[in-house]
């Protein structure tokens, strides 16, 4: 894909994301399709360059700024003292970007940021905008951030490009007989309407008694839904374990309190998965109501029969696992990175 701009994706990853998994990746395809460079966050700054104080004082209004944000900024914006006609693309910019607005358009370079979460987590992660008018765009991943960010930038530079997801990876079983009829799969913690989950546990439990429930999360969340006959948890699996899970299972049940993108969602899609989920926020970004069945906030009845009705229903369930996979590749990485192009070619 041509592209004649040098581009510099600066790149941070949570640990929680699996190696297939995260916005992290969106440098690995950039790398292919753009011939772009990655600028990685690596170590901190030493304790005995910037002390405690001066660091809370330089990371005011951005709670989330901290020794490896600012190693990584600090390494940015000397590249751009130097370069040329380049794009600096933050990919996380509630966390890693701060500063280097100051030196937007200085020798014909942009900065752009990315940000992830859905605006009321916006103003609790980010307590400041004045680095945010300094880009020269701003990426989201859910449509509902632009109420957030058109205010203070200006619709023309608040622009939508998807995450991406390994649908090369994450794919439907081989064998239909693989999947287990009963098994309902819940993944994932932030933002998750634990009580609503409850409710539900609780209420499928009751009327399909046969329903197992498997919840992947930090087992530190057990205080949110308390124990259950039905209900497992489990915790820090591995990748290939985790494939096995959205394969075998025949409902992906996400209740949301909020949401932009969600990971969990397009993997659970891109093996076939019918998501039963909360519809909030950007979820019609990614999913379409042939996918599953989106339920209004706090509902619990209406998911548990929502639930139901999928696990009961084999050919209504098999059509939904056919549109999931193909909404799936709608978002591949290859798909979701290459809609960059369209943004970067706007700023010239």
């Amino acid at each position: 894909m041509a592209f004649d701009r040098n581009l510099r994706f600066v790149v941070f990853r949570y640990s929680h994301h699996s190696p297939h998994s995260g916005y992290s990746r969106t440098a690995e395809y950039g790398e292919k399709l753009f011939n772009s460079e990655t600028i990685r966050v690596e170590e901190p700054l030493s304790r005995a360059l910037i002390r405690e104080r001066m660091l809370w004082k330089i990371s005011a209004g951005t709670p989330g700024y901290d020794r490896t944000s600012m190693a990584v900024e600090l390494k940015t914006m000397w590249r751009m003292l130097s370069e040329h006609n380049s794009i600096y693309h933050f990919l996380y910019g509630e966390t890693t970007y701060h500063y280097a607005g100051r030196l937007n358009h200085r020798n014909n370079n942009d900065v752009v940021a990315t940000f992830h979460l859905p605006p009321a987590g916006i103003k609790e992660a980010v307590h400041i905008n004045w680095h945010i008018k300094q880009l020269s765009a701003v990426v989201c991943v859910g449509n509902n951030q632009r109420e957030y960010f058109e205010p203070i930038i200006g619709a023309d530079r608040v622009f939508f490009a998807p995450l991406g997801v390994a649908s090369d990876y994450f794919i439907p079983s081989q064998s239909a007989e693989s999947r287990d009829p009963d098994l309902c799969l819940i993944v994932g913690e932030n933002y998750r309407d634990y009580p609503t989950l409850r409710g539900v546990v609780e209420l499928v439990a009751y009327l399909r008694p046969q329903t197992k429930f498997v919840i992947l999360t930090p087992l530190k969340n057990a205080r949110f839904l308390g124990e259950h006959p039905n209900l497992t948890y489990t915790s820090g699996i591995s990748e290939e374990n985790l494939l096995k899970l959205y394969q075998s299972a025949s409902v992906l049940l996400m209740p949301l309190l909020d949401a932009t993108a969600n990971n969990a969602i397009l993997e659970g899609m891109s093996c076939g998965l019918p998501v039963v989920v909360t519809d909030v926020g950007a979820v019609r970004d990614y999913v379409d109501p042939g996918c599953g069945i989106l339920t209004k906030p706090k509902q619990a009845r209406a998911m548990a029969e929502a639930v139901i009705d999928i696990l009961n229903n084999d050919s209504e369930r098999a059509k939904m696992s056919l549109k999931c996979r193909e909404q799936a590749l709608k978002f591949s990485w290859e798909e979701s990175v290459g809609k960059l192009k369209s943004i970067y070619e706007a700023l010239i």
